[in-house]
């Protein structure tokens, strides 16, 4: 059966319905703008679990995020109350973008994954901060 252009074509299917020949052609989606940000790629895996008795968490806190810092070469350890207040504060604040994320087992427990920039990670610590602002080494160390 020959068809002319501009004609609508249908597909008989097995159980005698009409699809549109369109439902079959995959659409293609828009292309993602492309980050312009300058530096170096980094991507930050963030894990996330249930606030546990024994942590030392605000008392609104239900979940605790986790990721490797480079440049203080330690895990970062941060309380939330909620998934949303912590990925609002990796995007907002940090600038970063939110690439993946997925649910794992247990309660309050997922795998984000965000792409931020070598960049990202230089600037002062949080201790470094606060001495700045003219905090003393003790109360520094009660505030962290």
């Amino acid at each position: 059966m020959a068809c002319r252009l501009g004609e609508r074509l249908s597909l008989k299917v097995a159980d005698s319905t009409r699809l549109p020949a369109s439902a079959l052609i995959p659409r293609e989606e828009p292309a993602e703008a492309p980050n312009v940000r300058p530096g170096r790629l980094h991507l930050v895996v963030v894990v996330t679990r249930e606030v546990g008795r024994k942590d030392k968490a605000p008392a609104n806190a239900l979940l605790m995020t986790r990721f490797w810092h480079p440049r203080d070469h330690r895990w970062s350890e941060n309380f939330f109350e909620s998934l949303e207040h912590a990925v609002r504060l990796f995007v907002d604040e940090s600038g970063w973008v939110l690439r993946q994320q997925q649910a794992l087992d247990g309660s309050h427990a997922y795998e984000l994954v965000f792409e931020a920039r070598r960049e990202d990670f230089t600037g002062p610590s949080t201790r470094q901060i606060l001495e700045q602002v003219g905090l003393d080494p003790s109360e520094v160390e009660r505030k962290l």
